[in-house]
């Protein structure tokens, strides 16, 4: 892409929307009223809230000399950072301050956006799964290493394959009795979303943490855990985001013992294994 065109990103769509068709007109509207909202939509809300199509959105990105909706959205990002004065946006003034503020939003809007019944059924689908797959690529990995770590400790057998090949074939293979566990925050992540949809047309039990009601992962699931705080290209893994996603995490294991308190003697039995590990 023109570097000039990077650096101008907002000018360049503004210039190019009365030569555009009209479906890419909506498309590009929707963005000059509101860019930085655009950085966490995923491609399908962005389609509907522009009252397009998900082809539109891709045509739009390309007239503008883009790839795919991300590097459009990473490019968009970049560029409204450039333009933000330091701490404009902090609650506070002070990072650290910030920092705990937002996860207290974070949180408070998890709790709001988590329904009690699904996340029971998922801690059921865990407790009577044959096996249990989880699987997430970069800062996702953290949380799905985090929910291997939190099932262990109450004596659930999970496995999270580090290799999106080796996920795949494992995918292919499975069935009606096995649970598959994916995170991402996008809910966009082209690994993920297929090995989703390979243990979906398995038969697999499908579970999505993700902070997208509307996206490709969400889409093939049996069951939707919404995290709150969408994240921009630029803040991918960021704290809020993270934490929201702990949050079900230990929710989980806390629906887990409450069906069936007697894993609360395997977290003692779990714990005792290791005490001679420390000093």
């Amino acid at each position: 892409m023109d570097p000039a065109l990077h650096m101008a990103l907002i000018a360049s769509i503004r210039s190019r929307a009365p030569n555009m068709t009209r479906a890419l007109q909506r498309v590009a509207h929707y963005t000059l009223e509101d860019p930085q909202a655009v950085l966490y939509k995923s491609i399908t809300e962005l389609a509907e809230d522009a009252h397009s199509s998900e082809a539109s959105v891709m045509r739009f990105c390309r007239e503008l000399g883009f790839t795919g909706f991300q590097n459009f959205k990473l490019a968009m990002a970049q560029e409204l950072a450039t333009q933000q004065q330091p701490n404009a946006n902090s609650l506070q003034g002070d990072p650290v301050l910030d920092l705990i503020e937002t996860a207290r939003i974070a949180l408070d809007e998890t709790e709001r956006l988590l329904d009690r019944r699904n996340i029971e059924a998922v801690a059921n689908e865990l407790l009577s799964a044959r096996h249990i797959e989880i699987f997430g690529v970069a800062a996702s990995a953290i949380t799905a290493q985090y929910l291997e770590y939190k099932l262990a400790r109450l004596g659930l057998r999970s496995h999270i394959a580090r290799d999106a090949h080796l996920a795949s074939m494992a995918a292919a293979t499975s069935g009606p009795a096995d649970v598959y566990f994916l995170v991402s925050s996008s809910g966009s992540t082209i690994d993920t979303v297929k090995i989703a949809e390979l243990a979906h047309a398995r038969g697999a039990r499908v579970v999505g943490i993700t902070s997208r009601v509307k996206s490709p992962l969400a889409a093939v699931c049996d069951f939707v855990l919404l995290a709150s705080w969408p994240e921009t290209p630029l803040t991918g893994g960021a704290f809020p985001s993270k934490i929201s996603q702990l949050l079900i995490v230990d929710a989980l294991g806390s629906y887990i013992t409450k069906a069936a308190p007697e894993r609360l003697d395997t977290i003692r039995e779990t714990a005792q294994s290791v005490t001679d590990r420390s000093i």
